[in-house]
């Protein structure tokens, strides 16, 4: 059994894209023509080899023994195989067909080949119209061993081909034909000397040709790099100003690296075995290749949901060791799901790792994106890293994101064209950053955060022109509540707002739930926007005022509809927890925070039946909180949706009928005044107030928050606990009670 080594490369990085390639290049060559069994796998930030090869061995079959894999692109222009084109391409052509080297014969094969094909075809003049019918001439003529390279740069559909990002456009980007350029690197790289120059008597080409791969593998040696384009590849690495210490920079290339790198792109093969669906991207036709997402990363701009990107490309990192075919399989399989569908953004991708929807074997995803940054150029730019989390929790959270899909894909529609609508594309940008946030955490606070933002695109969409084609979102599942739940009296307070919903008795009219107050819609068959909205009253105020105005008008609507009892249509699922109302008059909530979440709670389907009404909650609130206002109390039994009973206090049914009065004198301040108002009200219903002195000082932001506190909804189990804090118990159950506790102590 021959011996293994273990080798370090640290020239391959996961950043530059460049970088990242070159290892899949490194360990594709080397398994094809050398060692089958070579396992390569990251570790650090760093690929690792385990092959026959040690260091030197490794260098000398670079060297002397690797045959580059013949690429070609005869349908563009600077290919070489144009007289009329770039007299620099045609030299390097000449070259290639030139070389008696027997490591250059299969690329000789098939530049002969190549050129054959379009003097058949008649075209010795840079195609423009043909280049269709070229593509399909190479796909079923060029030899076996230049598929791989044909696979990697385009698939044919029944309409027109489709290029990867990774290889621009079919081969180039721009006016750089890559596959040129991998001709003249390849050559220079084996042979140390340039096409068609003299070798300079100061220049070893041996010494030049080995520091080059001693740098690209191992980043070693200082072997000086030759001026060329590298493309999209390496950001870094491309020239312009002040990329030396001049106010210019030429490109600085190692030509191993590009050589290498192209072996290893050649990998992400595309596949017209799963053809595009209506909800696929085009880009998804390519291994963990789809289309861009503008968030998740500080340089994003809203034009790059235009056509300021091309695509992002998502690329594995794994730590275990793989053979060649497993990596293989791994990229030709590993396209992400998100249910049944292939994932088509970025914000999809980000998803189907948090839900465990790619293959196995993954750990790590780097994220690049194809962005125009240097004028029209497009440069792979790194967006982040992403980790899989093998987090059962966190993929059950993900996993209510469906509920987003059919709302957020109507949206992006609107984003794509030359004119997209003027905010739009930052609003989408906080969706999907919230989104991929999430996905990287997991946390029930990272949840919310995608609610809070799906709520202001909501408010951005009642007052935008884009309204009429984009329906507000119309529901979500109950399942947000259980994994957005971070136990914070926030979200339990917007949870209790939002679950607002008046169910009348029959023959009564309806008002509508709490959602017709925050945005303009209306709920009655579907939800649909509803511009001459009476209901809605929420606007760019503070929370506070906000919150008053919504009580306001639906203690109004309460008197107006003739509700029995004049109750207010303050019904909900959910109730708030005496212990978070002090808590939010005390100004120990983030009153911001319930307000973001209560317009996208609302947005939850709550069944029509009440018996779970508050699921996940403590039944009974028996003991009010010794900090619980009295002014509160008293002020909050005159404004509950039924009848007041309490046991406790020997209280059967009785109706406390609303007082609106009461809420405008709190938004002015005036709480004296309010309270009055409320315990006159308690007095005539037959009850006995505590004191006739509600014990604060009248302060305007003490009055909006104590009406604003009343919004939020309480059941029957608070009734005891409001009774122990605004009024006095009957004689007679007092005297009982006394008598019971004598009895007790004897």
């Amino acid at each position: 059994m021959s011996h293994t080594y273990e080798l370090e490369l640290r020239g391959c990085t996961p950043e530059p894209l460049m970088a990242y390639l070159k290892a899949l290049g490194i360990f594709r060559s080397v398994s094809e023509q050398k060692d089958a069994n070579a396992r390569a796998w990251w570790k650090n930030d760093t690929f690792f080899l385990r092959s026959t090869l040690d260091h030197d061995a490794l260098l000398e079959f670079f060297l002397e023994e690797y045959r580059p894999t013949p690429i070609v692109s005869p349908w563009n222009g600077g290919s070489g195989f144009y007289p009329k084109g770039n007299s620099t391409a045609v030299e390097t052509i000449n070259a290639v067909r030139a070389t008696d080297s027997p490591r250059m014969a299969e690329y000789r094969q098939t530049v002969r080949i190549a050129r054959q094909i379009l003097d058949d075809m008649g075209i010795d003049e840079k195609p423009s119209k043909d280049k269709t019918n070229i593509l399909a001439k190479c796909r079923n003529l060029l030899p076996d061993f230049s598929i791989d390279w044909l696979d990697a740069a385009y698939v044919l559909t029944s309409n027109d081909p489709v290029y990867t990002p990774i290889l621009g456009t079919g081969g180039n980007d721009g006016r750089l034909d890559f596959s040129i350029h991998f001709m003249s690197n390849s050559i220079l790289a084996m042979t140390g000397m340039e096409i068609g120059k003299k070798p300079s008597k100061r220049v070893d080409p041996e010494k030049r040709r080995k520091g080059w791969l001693e740098t690209s593998l191992f980043d070693e040696g200082n072997t000086p790099l030759v001026n060329r384009p590298v493309g999209q590849f390496n950001p870094g690495g491309a020239g312009g100003s002040n990329a030396s210490s001049g106010f210019q920079g030429g490109a600085m290339l190692d030509p191993w690296d590009y050589v290498l790198m192209f072996e290893g792109a050649l990998l992400f093969a595309g596949a017209a075995a799963r053809r595009l669906s209506q909800r696929t991207s085009t880009k998804a036709v390519f291994p963990f290749t789809v289309d861009n997402s503008a968030a998740g990363y500080g340089t994003s701009t809203d034009s790059e949901y235009g056509g300021a990107s091309r695509a992002e490309f998502w690329a594995p990192i794994w730590d275990r060791p793989a053979n060649l075919d497993e990596l293989s399989h791994l990229v030709s399989e590993g396209r992400a799901q998100l249910g049944r569908r292939q994932v088509a953004s970025g914000t999809d991708f980000a998803r189907a790792v948090a839900g465990l929807g790619t293959e196995r074997g993954i750990n790590q995803f780097q994220r690049y994106g194809f962005m125009v940054r240097n004028g029209l150029s497009y440069l792979a730019a790194p967006l982040g890293r992403f980790y899989i989390r093998n987090d059962r929790d966190t993929a059950q959270r993900a996993n209510v994101l469906f509920d987003l899909d059919s709302w957020l894909e109507s949206l992006r529609r609107n984003t794509t064209g030359s004119s997209p609508p003027a905010g739009l594309g930052t609003a989408m940008k906080r969706i999907e950053t919230s989104i991929i946030d999430f996905c990287q955490r997991g946390r029930p606070q990272d949840l919310q955060n995608v609610l809070v933002e799906v709520g202001h695109m909501e408010r951005w969409l009642a007052k935008s022109s884009i309204g009429d084609r984009v329906r507000p979102l119309n529901s979500l599942s109950r399942d947000w509540l259980e994994h957005a739940d971070d136990g914070s009296p926030e979200f339990r307070l917007a949870r209790s707002l939002a679950s607002i919903l008046r169910e009348p008795p029959s023959g009564e009219q309806k008002i509508g739930p709490i959602r017709e107050n925050l945005e303009p819609v209306d709920t009655g068959r579907g939800v649909t926007w509803n511009a001459s909205s009476t209901s809605f009253v929420w606007n760019t105020g503070d929370p506070l005022s906000n919150m008053l105005a919504v009580l306001d008008r639906r203690v109004m609507d309460g008197q107006r509809r003739g509700i029995e009892g004049g109750h207010p249509p303050l019904d909900s699922y959910y109730s708030a927890r005496l212990r978070d109302i002090t808590d939010f008059l005390n100004d120990d909530v983030d009153i911001q925070r319930v307000a973001d979440l209560a317009l996208p709670l609302s947005f939850i389907r709550h069944s029509h039946r009440r018996d779970s009404n508050n699921a996940n909650m403590p039944r009974r609130q028996l003991d009010a909180p010794f900090a619980l206002p009295p002014a509160y109390a008293t002020m909050k039994l005159t404004l509950l949706p039924r009848m007041f009973e309490c046991e406790a206090f020997g209280i059967g049914e009785t109706t406390i009928r609303a007082e609106p009065r009461m809420l405008a004198l709190l938004r002015a301040g005036r709480i004296h005044d309010a309270y009055e108002v409320a315990y006159r009200r308690l007095v005539s219903s037959g009850l006995q107030p505590l004191s006739a002195d509600p014990g604060i000082k009248d302060r305007s932001e003490l009055g909006r928050r104590l009406a604003a506190a009343l919004l939020f909804p309480l059941d029957k189990t608070s009734n005891k606990a409001l009774a122990q804090r605004a009024l006095r118990k009957p004689i007679d159950k007092q005297e009982s009670e006394s008598e019971s506790d004598s009895q007790t102590e004897n």
